[in-house]
């Protein structure tokens, strides 16, 4: 009870006054629904019929390339032999019941506790997927409650002519409703879940369009009118106006085209419309990075926005955000390395809105940026390495395109300056953090991470991020995962820049970073610093980083008073690497051949931290419910030298 009071305290903290009438309103509404009772009859339209959407018509009407192929041929074998793998989880049991349809017990079960969430014997605002931790972590039902899984399948059965498949997944589909009647149980908390799944309805809808009768028919036009209905009556709005709002605004638009006639269709359409064009420049800076703080959160926004815009019709695409979606690709495109690979910024829930057949897809950031460079008809925009994805042919992604130029490209609104080119023979790619922690007033997925670095050379990772782990699940591990000691930068007695004050929000004391320099010559020359010191230590942190012959020097100064304690410059580095103290050094190998050397300060004491559960150094999380040991290199020294510098030497290839 005291933690759910405490979250509604910092909760309302962060509130406008038009924010907290508005909550109050919203909450009156919820307990309203809570009362109702009500099932799919009373949501089915007579005769109706959900539309075909023209913008899946492509992946019917021609031969696709091989790989594509055998990717939705994967699907389909992956969705006959009952194995759901999801978010790096495999569930415990087959997901097929007799019949071959997925089997209702699906919708409700967590994968790792076996606990069941609630279903329709509660209403779905009386479900506590925040503080209930027992049952796991919310995403992972989320997860499978999206439907996306059954898309590929669909779409493999339709061009293959299967009616055994498509009989299943449209048996699937009357599953998920006997499962979840409207309004009642774990998923409908969420309007961002109810956006995903209409994208996942309307590809299957078209798809399987040839097998689905008057009956189904009108069935499948109950599950959208309530979902849109619902989307309608609950809008994320305000602080929540993130992410949440992009995916009910394309749940809405996508909802309006399949079921035109319906009295609410044109309200729909202007209210998903008029929010995918608010957010579209609202959530990206006008350099093209995502206000989020986070390239992943950036490609599925992305993503949401291309399925919004593209079941509104190319038309829809006014010069202004076609503009903005392109300098949002052309940003992707700046974090991916050689192997078309992005570092982990801020969170990653590996989300995705149109799935293969699992959630691991490492060079997702990559497609998302060729298939916004085949919706804006920008080609160049195409990056040189990503992986085929039926999406592909939803937007028209173009060929492969060119390797970009050697240099440094800083984007002083989204606060990144990134290096990519060559030292000492290898191929570099840097990224240096001087941003803000997060999108308005929650920064709900952006980390303590100002002034962080990232690294990696011939398309491997060196200097990592610690990643995301868990959302809900294990509260103490989210906090480690966001605060500062786990990533690349500087703190002073392991105080976080940014505290956190619950999963998806932070204490009003926010470190607020500043550009102070950037060359416009190719080699990274940069300065920056942060205030998320000032307040606790009267300091604030400037960082600057200088390229040089054989790699990089950094420059810590802490400039104001002269505290007390110890500052710590760490090094999160990646799982197969190993390292080896010497001296001042820290030897950094893979397979026994030296890759960095990191030198530390004159005076400063070095020590490589593994697996430590109290601060989470030692401790990387390269998918979203999975967690690895690894190394910390720390430099320790007293805070009232003032200032250090390190350097990060590159060995050659030999």
């Amino acid at each position: 009870m005291l933690d759910r009071l405490v979250w509604y305290a910092r909760r309302l903290a962060v509130m406008e006054r038009g924010e907290i009438r508005h909550r109050i309103r919203e909450q009156l509404a919820r307990m309203r629904a809570g009362r109702e009772h009500r099932g799919w009859p009373d949501f089915v339209m007579a005769g109706t019929r959900p539309a075909v959407l023209p913008m899946f018509e492509p992946l019917f009407q021609a031969d696709l390339p091989p790989a594509i192929a055998r990717q939705l041929q994967v699907a389909a074998d992956t969705f006959r032999s009952g194995k759901l793998t999801l978010l790096n989880r495999q569930w415990p049991a087959s997901m097929l019941d007799a019949s071959g349809s997925v089997d209702p017990v699906i919708w409700r079960l967590d994968p790792v506790s076996g606990a069941n969430w609630p279903g329709t014997e509660r209403s779905a605002f009386d479900t506590d997927f925040r503080f209930d931790t027992a049952k796991g972590d919310f995403k992972y039902v989320a997860e499978a409650n999206r439907l996306h899984f059954l898309v590929a399948p669909a779409i493999n059965a339709r061009r293959t002519l299967d009616a055994e498949l498509a009989a299943n997944i449209i048996g699937s589909l009357h599953s998920w409703m006997d499962a979840n009647l409207p309004g009642r149980g774990i998923n409908w908390y969420s309007g961002i879940e109810l956006g995903y799944r209409l994208a996942s309805l309307s590809c299957i809808v078209a798809a399987l369009d040839p097998w689905v009768d008057a009956t189904t028919a009108e069935r499948l036009g109950a599950f959208v009118n309530f979902h849109a209905t619902w989307l309608a009556r609950f809008p994320s709005l305000y602080s929540s106006a993130n992410n949440h709002l992009v995916a009910e605004a394309m749940g809405l638009v996508l909802a309006a085209r399949m079921l035109p006639g319906h009295a609410d269709a044109s309200a729909w359409l202007a209210s998903g419309k008029m929010h995918l064009e608010d957010r579209a420049l609202a959530l990206f800076h006008e350099d093209g990075i995502g206000r989020e703080q986070s390239p992943a959160y950036s490609a599925f926004t992305l993503e949401m926005l291309l399925v919004g815009f593209g079941a509104l019709g190319q038309d829809s695409l006014g010069p202004e955000i076609r503009d903005r979606l392109a300098k949002a690709a052309e940003a992707l495109c700046a974090f991916l390395d050689k192997e078309g690979n992005t570092p982990s910024i801020g969170d990653d829930d590996q989300s995705r809105v149109l799935l293969a057949f699992g959630s691991e897809e490492p060079r997702y950031t990559a497609s998302i940026a060729a298939a916004v460079a085949g919706a804006v008809d920008r080609p160049d925009l195409s990056p040189p390495i990503r992986d085929p994805h039926w999406r592909d042919v939803v937007f028209a992604s173009p060929a492969n395109g060119k390797t970009p130029a050697e240099g440094t490209v800083t984007f002083p609104h989204g606060g990144y300056s990134v290096r990519r080119g060559a030292i000492a023979g290898r191929t570099v790619h840097m990224v240096f953090d001087h941003g803000p922690l997060g999108f308005g007033a929650l920064a709900a997925h952006g980390h303590a991470d100002a002034l962080a670095i990232w690294l990696s050379l011939d398309g491997l990772p060196v200097i990592v991020d610690a990643g995301t782990y868990l959302y809900n699940g294990e509260g103490a591990n989210r906090g480690r995962f966001r605060v500062s000691a786990v990533h690349n930068t500087l703190t002073i007695d392991g105080v976080s820049q940014s505290e956190p004050s619950g999963a998806f929000n932070w204490m009003p004391r926010r470190a607020r970073a500043t550009l102070e320099s950037a060359s416009a010559s190719p080699q990274l020359n940069v300065a920056a610093s942060h205030d998320g010191y000032a307040r606790r230590f009267g300091v604030v942190h400037h960082r600057a980083l200088t390229e040089t012959s054989n790699g990089f020097e950094i420059t810590d100064s802490l400039k104001g008073a002269s505290p007390s304690g110890n500052v710590e410059i760490a090094f999160l580095l990646a799982p197969d690497l190993t390292v080896t103290i010497e001296g001042q050094s820290a030897v950094v190998c893979r397979q026994d051949r030296p890759v960095v050397t990191l030198l530390a300060p004159n005076g400063a004491r070095i020590e490589a931290v593994r697996a430590d559960a109290v601060t989470g150094r030692g401790l990387h999380s390269p998918g979203f419910g999975v967690l690895q040991e690894t190394t910390t290199v720390v430099f320790r020294a007293p805070a009232s030298e003032t200032l250090w510098r390190s350097s990060i030497l590159i060995n050659p290839l030999t």
